[in-house]
């Protein structure tokens, strides 16, 4: 997964995420508004925040004036290690939960939970980044109460890039105006890859942290909806009607359920439909019949965090079936389309 599968017959890229509707949340004063928006204009140098950019945090807060990227901005400065602790224990955690949509599961945790996830392995681009990057353009859906943003970030000059997924969302604030806040974040890296490492991390800490992650894992397995077999089938059924309820929702849907290393997660629902315009596509939005295997899916890693899901299609007179193999991984206890396969 360490690389982007490209959008090219026959194997497409596509994967994404599920956001819930806004709550209401308190108003933000002109002035912390205006040191977010200072703070997220200085950021994406290289050798992690500034000075400049790390004193701006204490003022930070969400507001209607702060697009996307900046919140993005905002909340990697404040979850960069330079700023976990400083000024005072947990400083950065606190600043990031700020900017949580209500609708995000991290934003119920306490900040003593919230800090102990930023120590998990698969956290650590998040806090040891030098360089970050927008790797596409950002995306909105739901007529604009969703954004979707890939970064790559990097620990030196000489590291890899790794790709995150920003997912952020519109929520209605006290006074009402909107303002966008970080509704999930997916890292390259799927969950379940250092799983094994993280328990036997566990048995060498205190007890107490000990029993933080062992919580942390069981919260995991609890928040986990939809099975491989439902997304695959959930993404077919919405590419089959694109238009319905509205248009371009088809391909909304499967961007949405895009992971971080997909490069479908990049495109806007209108340059998704471009693809399925594709001869080699039109069995996705043509078929009339679909059989998706209930059994338990192919493992492509050892662990089961990436697995193969096939589905079956054909039209309607046609003798034969369509393989459609869809490759999924886990993020943060959804499953998310890598790519897939389509054999006739």
């Amino acid at each position: 997964l360490g690389s982007l599968l490209l959008l090219a017959a026959p194997l497409v890229a596509l994967r994404s995420l599920r956001l819930s509707q806004p709550s209401i949340l308190p108003a933000v004063s002109p002035r912390h508004a205006t040191a977010a928006a200072t703070l997220a204009a200085a950021a994406g140098g290289g050798g992690g925040p500034t000075d400049t950019q790390s004193a701006a945090l204490a003022t930070a807060q969400p507001s209607p004036a702060l697009q996307p990227r900046e919140v993005i901005e905002t909340v990697m400065c404040a979850l960069h290690r330079r700023n976990q602790d400083t000024p005072y224990a947990r400083f950065g955690s606190e600043v990031a939960m700020r900017f949580l949509s209500p609708d995000s599961p991290a934003s119920q945790r306490s900040l003593e939970q919230f800090a102990d996830y930023l120590s998990q392995e698969w956290y650590r681009p998040l806090v040891e980044w030098s360089e970050m990057r927008w790797d596409g353009d950002l995306v909105l859906l739901g007529n604009g109460a969703e954004a979707y943003q890939q970064a790559g970030v990097r620990s030196s000059p000489t590291a890899a890039w790794v790709s995150i997924r920003w997912i952020l969302a519109r929520v209605l604030a006290e006074g009402g105006h909107e303002e966008w806040r970080v509704a999930t974040v997916f890292v390259q890296e799927p969950d379940s890859t250092q799983s094994d490492d993280l328990e036997a991390a566990a048995l060498a800490l205190p007890a107490e942290a000990a029993a933080a992650i062992s919580r942390w894992r069981k919260r995991q397995m609890a928040e986990q909806r939809l099975s491989p077999a439902d997304v695959v089938e959930k993404v077919m059924r919405a590419l089959r009607t694109p238009d319905e309820p509205h248009p371009l929702h088809g391909c909304e849907v499967a961007i949405r359920y895009c992971s971080p290393s997909n490069a479908a997660s990049r495109l806007s629902p209108q340059g998704f439909e471009a693809y399925l315009r594709e001869p080699w596509y039109a069995i996705m939005t043509e078929w009339d019949e679909l059989q998706v295997e209930r059994e338990q899916p192919e493992a492509v890693d050892p662990d089961g965090s990436v697995v193969l899901q096939d589905a079956l299609v054909r039209r309607s007179g046609d003798e034969s079936w369509t393989v459609v193999t869809w490759q999924l991984s886990l993020h943060s206890g959804t499953w998310l389309t890598d790519s897939l396969t389509i054999t006739e």
